[in-house]
């Protein structure tokens, strides 16, 4: 970091920004003695950094750099802002599972201490707007909760109004808080009337308005937007007006009563978003006037609207418009009969989607890593401090010995003996107070090993399960990519609704580490549902429960996804290859003792037989994965699996199928 500070200064970055307030910032974080004013002066540079240019990244760089720098201080508050700082940088980069963390970390530095609680409330609120931008509605609500207490302890009506409103948007979010929400709303535009702050009351005004617009309550939500156009108008705020007439649209369109209204309050949206140049906005208008023309019947007018959008939304490189956009488009061509046009953009909107989810996984992964390096951090300083608490009770033991010295030095002969015993005795003590502060600390040496231990099996087993989870897919869309080309438009459907239902399943178990032995067989028979779908060959498949209850697959663990590589091989590389007439794979379940055996058993052509396109060096990345992942589950569980393969074979010594068991202890 020090060595790219260096480049930094002798090249003089900062993208196309040669500012003299920055190169003078940059002096003083260079030259000045004080680490503390190094470290406010790099918050403040990161803060000028974005504001000049948000998509420099160097803001970053100043943030992470105070925030290192902070670490080696004892003032709690200075490591707490630094902290707040760097996720305020993520969250205006949208990126609010990094941002969350942070601001949460800063507020456990300081809910303790007794500090201006003006830092108490700001590092809750952000907290909640990033948990709430982060869809984290529940944890919102709570770090809102705790803002509002405060706020209301001190009567700080910026900050009430600022809790409130925040709590008003997530509780609307949550089944059965709605009431609850709208009082918060109505608290907020109480505070922000008190303190004549007509900016916040026109964020109250939208808010209130979109509540009784998601209630269907029309008549009440354009009595607060005629209250909000007012007070934008009088403070001749261009955008504030935009969004009025933009919601004017939206209720408009929603009640389907007058779509010539919805039109012209968009059209008005759209010519003002159009003057201030906001083209992300423009965009989303044109979205909203083609499904005006939708409504309408009118499919040329709200192709083009769709067209124009999608055009904008390409130039500002908005992935989300884009998307909705190309879906749009895709449902347009479809209504008009173009079907190829559809298609081109339905293929559009599913890549942009996909992105979409990748960058909100990736953004995911980053937050839970980042909270796990919080940890880490965190045993390592406590390590460091028990190693500093050691080292000051040895320096108060030999000050006490030196004291004892002394004290012999200085008196009578005939004392020699008694002294001399007086100092036995506090050796022998000091030698008992060190070997109890040796052991204290192997022990804490070793909670802290097997915490990390522990926390690298479960990043190890999430990595195995993103693996996994590709190879799958990947199968499933080539599949219905063949479909496609051979124009079974009807069929690909129906493989995609299947697909979607059984990835709607998985999703509902993706971040368990373990489901029951029941959940894992409705799964596994999906699966198969779907295979039988990807050749014309019919599949014989019989599942059989032998001495087992259905509390018995209640009560047993297993990883996710477990089955699926094993039904997968028997599938492809099994039944597939074979010239059977009937072509079986069976599912039997076991209660053996205290164990429960699974068994896989296909007719198959065996293992030693492949097909011709068929490598002999081949191996399935799905049983591989699997059965490391069958290693991790034993590492980290009370439960103990073990994998075996068995190839039959009939009175010629010939293959007849494969078998596979798994035994769960």
């Amino acid at each position: 970091m020090v060595f790219r500070f260096l480049v930094i200064l002798v090249f003089g970055h900062f993208s196309a920004f040669a500012n003299p307030e920055f190169d003078s910032l940059k002096a003083v974080i260079e030259l000045d003695t004080s680490d503390h004013n190094k470290i406010r002066t790099a918050i403040y540079l990161s803060r000028q950094i974005h504001r000049a240019n948000p998509s420099d990244e160097d803001d970053f760089y100043y943030a992470e750099l105070a925030l290192e720098l902070s670490s080696l201080q004892t003032d709690t508050l200075l490591i707490a802002e630094c902290y707040d700082n760097l996720g305020l940088l993520y969250r205006y980069h949208s990126f609010y599972a990094k941002s969350t963390p942070l601001h949460i970390k800063a507020l456990e530095f300081v809910k303790n201490l007794n500090v201006d609680p003006y830092f108490k409330m700001r590092f809750a609120n952000n907290a909640g707007v990033s948990a709430r931008y982060d869809q984290a509605f529940d944890l919102a609500v709570d770090n809102y909760l705790y803002a509002l207490k405060i706020a209301e302890r001190e009567n700080d009506l910026r900050n009430i109004a600022i809790a409130s409103n925040g709590l008003g948007n997530s509780l609307s979010h949550i089944e059965g808080k709605s009431e609850e929400a709208l009082s918060y709303y109505l608290k907020a535009l109480e505070s922000e009337s008190q303190r004549e702050n007509t900016l916040g009351m026109a964020m109250n005004y939208l808010s209130i308005s979109g509540y009784y617009l998601r209630k269907q309550d029309y008549t009440t939500s354009r009595e607060y937007l005629d209250k909000l156009l007012v007070i934008n108008t009088e403070r001749k705020d261009q955008h504030g007006i935009a969004m009025t007439y933009e919601y004017f649209g939206h209720s408009y369109l929603e009640e389907g009563r007058n779509l010539d209204l919805a039109q012209d309050y968009y059209q008005k949206a759209l010519g003002v978003f159009s003057e201030i140049d906001q083209q992300h906005k423009v965009a989303g208008i044109l979205l909203a006037l083609g499904e005006v023309g939708q409504k309408r019947n009118e499919p040329a007018t709200s192709l083009r609207y769709f067209k124009q959008a999608y055009t904008i939304a390409k130039e500002v490189h908005n992935k989300a418009l884009l998307m909705q956009s190309s879906r749009m488009l895709s449902r347009s061509f479809e209504g008009m009969g173009d079907f190829s046009q559809a298609l081109k953009y339905f293929k559009t909107f599913e890549a942009y989607k996909d992105s979409l989810n990748l960058i909100e996984q990736e953004s995911t992964i980053s937050g839970l890593r980042m909270e796990y390096d919080f940890e880490k951090k965190e045993n390592e300083l406590n390590l460091l401090q028990a190693e500093k608490d050691v080292q000051t009770q040895q320096f108060l033991l030999t000050e006490e010995k030196f004291k004892r010295e002394r004290i012999v030095l200085f008196g009578l002969i005939s004392a020699i003996l008694v002294i001399t015993l007086v100092i036995i005795l506090s050796l022998r003590n000091l030698n008992l107070k060190k070997n109890l502060a040796i052991q204290q600390e192997e022990q804490k040496r070793k909670e802290l090993q097997a915490t990390y231990q522990n926390d690298l099996l479960q990043a190890e087993i999430l990595a195995t399960r993103m693996q996994m989870n590709p190879h799958f897919l990947f199968n499933c869309l080539n599949s219905i990519k063949l479909l496609i080309q051979k124009a079974q438009n009807r069929d690909a459907i129906k493989y995609l609704t299947t697909l979607s239902r059984f990835i709607r399943d998985i999703l509902q178990t993706s971040k368990m580490p373990t489901v029951t032995l029941s959940e894992e067989l409705d799964l596994t028979k999906k699966y198969i549902e779907l295979e039988e779908n990807r050749f014309e060959e019919k599949l014989d498949l019989k599942v059989c429960l032998k001495n087992i209850s259905e509390e018995d697959l209640q009560r047993t663990q297993v990883p996710p996804m477990i089955l699926q590589p094993f039904v997968e091989n028997s599938i492809w590389h099994g039944l597939l290859p074979s010239n059977r007439e009937v072509k079986r794979l069976s599912i039997s379940i076991a209660k053996e003792n205290d164990s429960v055996m699974i068994s896989i058993l296909d007719n198959g052509v065996g293992r030693q037989s492949k097909p011709v396109n068929q490598s002999n060096s081949h191996k399935s990345m799905g049983v591989t994965i699997t059965q490391h992942r069958i290693e991790l589950f034993n590492k980290i569980t009370n439960s103990h699996m073990e994998l075996s393969t068995l190839d039959h074979k009939d009175n010629n010594k010939e293959p007849k199928g494969t078998e596979v068991k798994i035994l769960v202890t």
